[in-house]
């Protein structure tokens, strides 16, 4: 029928093929209706039969043998796992119900005590298995991981269970959540068969659904023998719980196993002993934290006026006070920017690279070019060409030059991105160590902090540690706890740990000079027409002490001594002036900094009063 395909089938002939594969339907349905226990053709695995016999002993405990057969049809799996509850809060006296000789009191956990004997086949030969305790639950994982399992599979477990009874004013009880709940199946057929010690005389209810149900299931007692069966299926997630009646006398009935419960009153006793060492403890962690910066996070500074003297005597630079700062109208010792300011904020940064990049620009070993932008949400760019060869500069100039060029003679800024990561890194390591072959610091700064860091975190872990000790110990969990703000205050304070030596305390004084100058340029406008090149020479430094604006501010009026210090190596995209550059400079400075310092990373989103279950025990099952 319809032999050249859908398209060129008749309405008639359509609805043949429809009404054809509608009875198809119906016919392959028919297996899978006539057999509710086996495993369907979407992959589910179910609980076949689930068996359960409680042998209750004269003196309180249960004899117990599981008999589980399960089908996973087509499914490879390794086995199942069974776990029980071996801790249960004890909940809330019902209004009105009859209440327990001897009771469970809210804030306390029942315990049940399991102790699993043998896994085995229905025929005896014994399944590999093993047991993991943790948070309340005992688990008993049985298969063997090398080996995989489909069809049709049984296990008998069988095991020691105390604790399970009650004893109340008239009998004696189990009320148990027996099969548990199993999440990943259903168990087309559960049954419990408890036996009791002869002479019983025995009474039963059963509940069944999921939890809070009081859907009545099978029950029959017939002297020391009560049978329970399930209704019906049990869906996922629902479970079958029974209730055992006796008189006393039969069965040795205790109070249960309790465990208490942790509270706030098991580590804390809040009296004048606590919150004295809580006191004490963050007065002595706070007088460590500035005895430590006292002693080894201050400057080092000559005893007298070292520029007039050059007596090389030093102590420790005094809290106030010291040398004044006087206005230096040069960079001190021809210091480059990047080492000001290393020296001003003992950190080698992305700033630092940027001043450097503009200062090589100036100094004529690059041209820097201004891109317009494409597009009105375009962003800016800029374009580097090498202008020479770095032959007479420092270490980290070079590095950071050849790092701009090391694909060639021009470049765009954009392209750096991701590429001028590990450059930076080596730039500012040797920014470092320059600064320590010139002797300003007493330990490299990045290592000094981050030794603090370490002895910040041991004050935290010292207070953690303790305060866990004394709340298990003596119910005073507040005494060290006072370390802990202690060590945060000292992960504060650890960037301020880098000191400064004597030298340099001394070029760090002349570096303020000339920021002071940079500062207050205005007041010098007079003097900016009798040196040539001034407003871009220092450009550079302005960068790195933030005040570029202030510096341009300096020439307004003098856009033509500002202009033509910048022309030979900057190329912008509008007219010049001075106020209008230093904004594209800064602009320039600040996709410099993120451009250079951006790495790649890996990275994904991932999209990770009966009633059932009333009673004791309780647990699941499922499927590994």
């Amino acid at each position: 029928m319809c032999p050249l395909g859908f398209a060129a089938c008749t309405l008639s002939e359509m609805r043949r093929a429809l009404v054809l594969f509608i009875i198809a339907l119906a016919v392959a349905a028919i297996p899978l209706a006539h057999a509710p226990g086996r495993a369907n053709a979407l992959g589910d695995w179910t609980v076949d039969n689930f068996n359960v016999v409680y042998d209750v002993q004269a003196d309180g405990t249960i004899e117990a043998k599981e008999t589980i057969q399960v089908d996973f049809g087509q499914l490879d799996r390794h086995g199942i796992f069974r776990y029980f509850y071996t801790a249960v809060p004890c909940g809330e006296p019902l209004p009105g119900a009859q209440q327990p000789v001897y009771p469970c009191p809210s804030g306390s956990n029942r315990e049940y005590d399991y102790s699993i004997k043998s896994v085995t086949h229905a025929d005896g030969s014994k399944w590999k298995y093993e047991t993991k305790r943790e948070q309340g639950k005992l688990t008993v994982k049985i298969g063997d991981g090398d080996v995989w399992v489909t069809g049709r599979q049984d296990y008998v477990i069988t095991y020691t269970l105390r604790g399970a009874f009650d004893r109340y004013d008239d009998h004696d009880e189990l009320y148990w959540d027996a099969s548990g709940t199993w999440q990943e199946s259903s168990i087309e057929n559960f049954s419990l068969t408890v036996n009791l010690p002869p002479g019983a005389d025995s009474r039963a209810v059963c509940y069944e659904g999921y939890a809070g149900s009081n859907e009545p299931c099978g029950a029959e007692a017939a002297g020391s023998t009560i049978v329970y069966r399930s209704a019906r299926a049990l869906s996922p997630n629902e479970q079958l719980t029974i209730v055992a009646g006796w008189q006393q006398g039969i069965v040795e009935v205790g109070p249960p196993m309790l465990q208490d419960r942790a509270t706030l009153s098991d580590f804390f006793t809040f009296d004048a002993l606590e919150f004295g060492g809580l006191i004490g403890s963050l007065v002595l962690g706070i007088l460590a934290v500035f005895g430590a910066w006292y002693r080894f996070g201050r400057d080092k500074a000559y005893v007298t006026l070292h520029y007039l003297t050059a007596e090389t005597a030093e102590q420790t630079k005094p809290l106030f006070g010291g040398p004044p700062v006087v206005v230096e109208f040069l960079p001190p010792d021809d210091l480059r920017p990047a080492q000001m300011g290393v020296l001003i904020d003992e950190r080698a940064d992305t700033l630092d690279v940027t001043a450097t990049i503009v200062d090589l620009a100036v100094r004529g070993y690059l041209h820097i070019t201004e891109l317009p932008k494409k597009g009105w949400f375009g962003s800016n760019d800029w374009k580097l060409n090498k202008l020479k060869e770095p032959d007479d500069l420092n270490t980290f100039e070079r590095k950071i030059f050849s790092g701009l060029f090391s694909s060639g003679d021009e470049v765009e800024l954009s392209d750096l991105k991701y590429k001028f990561a590990t450059h930076l890194a080596k730039a500012k390591d040797l920014i470092y160590s320059d600064a320590m072959k010139r002797k300003w610091f007493a330990q490299k700064p990045e290592t000094a902090r981050g030794m603090w860091v370490l002895v910040a975190l041991g004050l935290i872990f010292l207070g953690i540690g303790l305060s866990c000790f004394t709340a298990l110990a003596i119910h005073r969990g507040l005494i060290f706890l006072g370390f802990i703000p202690a060590g945060l205050a000292m992960l504060i304070m650890s960037r301020s740990m880098a000191s400064r030596t004597a030298a340099g305390s001394e070029m760090m004084r002349r570096v303020l000079g000339f920021r002071l100058y940079i500062s207050t340029a205005e007041k010098y406008r007079q003097q900016f027409n009798e040196q040539e090149n001034i407003f871009a020479r220092y450009l550079p430094f302005a960068i790195v002490f933030g005040c570029v604006s202030k510096w341009a501010k300096a020439f307004e009026g003098l856009e033509a001594t500002a202009q033509a210090s910048t022309s030979s190596w900057y190329t912008g995209t509008a007219p010049f002036s001075a106020m209008a550059f230093s904004s594209n400079l800064q602009s320039f400075s600040s996709s410099v900094g993120s451009t250079l310092s951006s790495t790649q990373s890996s990275g994904g989103s991932g999209f990770s009063s009966g009633s059932s279950g009333g009673g004791g025990g309780g647990g699941g099952g499922g499927s590994w």
